[in-house]
C-alpha cells in the first residue's frame, strides 16, 4: 500500500509487510518504510539474513527502471554497490598486478582503446597490503572490436601483468 503523507509531497509510505514478507518472520516491530526524494538520494534499512533473499520496495524497484542489477561487493571495505542493467551478458576482468607503474596505466589504456572498450559499468584498483595490486572492471563485451580472447592476449602481454581473469558474472 503506497500512500502520499500528509504534508510532504515528496515522500512516500510504504507499507513494509507487503514488500518485504520474507524478512518478516522474525520477532521485531517494523513501521512504514519513508523514502525521501527530495534530495540527491534515498537510502533504507534493509536486513540482511544469511540464506534468505534481499527484497526491495516496490518503488525503488519501479525507479531503477531495469529488471536486473549488477550488484559488487568491494571486499576491502564492505561496501556493496547494485548498478542497473539492460543486459546479463555482464563480464569481469580482474588484471593481478605485479608491477604497478605510470606504464602499466598507459599500456592498459592503450589496449582498453585498441579493443574499444569504453562503457565499463564499474572499476576499482586496490592495492592490499602492499604486495598484491588488482585493477578489476565490469563491462559488457557487446561494445568490443576484438574477441574476449584477444582482449585477453593483449593484457597479458602488458609489462607488469602477472594473471588476467576474464569471466561471465552469473
Amino acid at each position: 500500500m503506497i500512500r502520499q503523507t500528509q504534508g510532504y509531497s515528496n515522500h512516500q509510505t510504504f507499507n513494509i509487510q507487503s514488500y518485504m514478507k520474507p524478512l518478516l518472520d522474525y520477532d521485531f516491530e517494523v513501521g512504514p518504510v519513508v523514502i525521501d526524494k527530495e534530495g540527491a538520494t534515498s537510502a533504507i534499512i534493509l536486513h540482511l539474513t544469511p540464506g534468505e533473499p534481499v527484497v526491495f520496495p516496490a518503488e525503488f524497484v519501479a525507479d531503477i527502471g531495469e529488471k536486473a542489477g549488477l550488484v559488487v561487493m568491494h571486499h576491502k571495505d564492505r561496501v556493496v554497490k547494485i548498478f542497473p542493467v539492460a543486459n546479463e551478458d555482464i563480464y569481469l576482468l580482474r588484471i593481478e598486478i605485479s608491477d604497478l607503474s605510470r606504464n602499466f596505466l598507459k599500456q592498459l589504456n592503450f589496449a582498453f582503446n585498441d579493443a574499444k572498450l569504453s562503457d565499463i559499468i564499474f572499476t576499482t584498483g586496490v592495492c592490499l597490503r602492499g604486495e598484491r595490486c588488482y585493477y578489476e572492471c565490469y563491462f559488457i563485451p557487446d561494445q568490443l572490436v576484438v574477441t574476449l580472447n584477444e582482449l585477453e592476449d593483449s593484457l597479458k602481454k602488458i609489462p607488469g601483468v602477472s594473471r588476467v581473469v576474464l569471466k561471465k558474472v552469473s
